[in-house]
């Protein structure tokens, strides 16, 4: 018999490894010399999956009191980011984690997951970075899908959040 073939066993076994040198890590990946050079080679996209929703669970979207900015619709990234760039804040893309998440590109052709498999991973970040938010936060939201991570994930987070003051919602600069 010619070729390479990897049963399921060890691939289960491969994917329990990896998850279990994940979550036994006691620290919370929050430096750019923390976070891995590059993603392993997964055997699949539900392994990819599994890796990148336990390693969400580590990343630093941490920011201070009044300085979390968020954002949902066409062009909304750009004017939180600049406001949060004028105003001393941040999005989530603006912490250790969200950049590194970010940079992967994870919708982007290539990426070891589906879409929907990213969006699931991006949610998870999303209500972390929902739930450390603390004093006021600004949410740049006009034309935002009522079936968007802001409205379905980070908005309820947002208004359960007990450190959370008030919730301004921004349409422009």
């Amino acid at each position: 018999m010619s070729g390479r073939t990897t049963s399921k066993p060890f691939k289960l076994l491969s994917l329990i490894a990896i998850l279990l040198c994940l979550a036994m890590a006691p620290f919370s990946i929050s430096a750019a010399a923390d976070l891995p050079d590059k993603p392993p080679v997964f055997v699949d996209d539900q392994a990819a999956m599994n890796y990148y929703l336990v390693l969400t669970d580590q990343l630093d979207v941490t920011t201070g009191i009044s300085k979390s900015v968020f954002y949902s619709g066409a062009g909304n990234r750009k004017l939180a980011e600049q406001f949060a760039i004028a105003e001393d804040k941040m999005t989530l893309e603006m912490t250790p984690g969200g950049k590194f998440l970010d940079d992967l590109k994870l919708f982007e052709q290539g990426s070891p997951l589906k879409p929907e498999q990213a969006m699931k991973v991006w949610s998870r970040l999303s209500r972390r970075y929902a739930e450390q938010a603390a004093g006021d936060v600004f949410c740049f939201v006009a034309g935002a899908r009522p079936t968007g991570v802001f409205t379905t994930v980070e908005l309820p987070e947002l208004r359960k959040n007990r450190k959370v003051g008030s919730i301004y919602h921004v349409s422009r600069l």
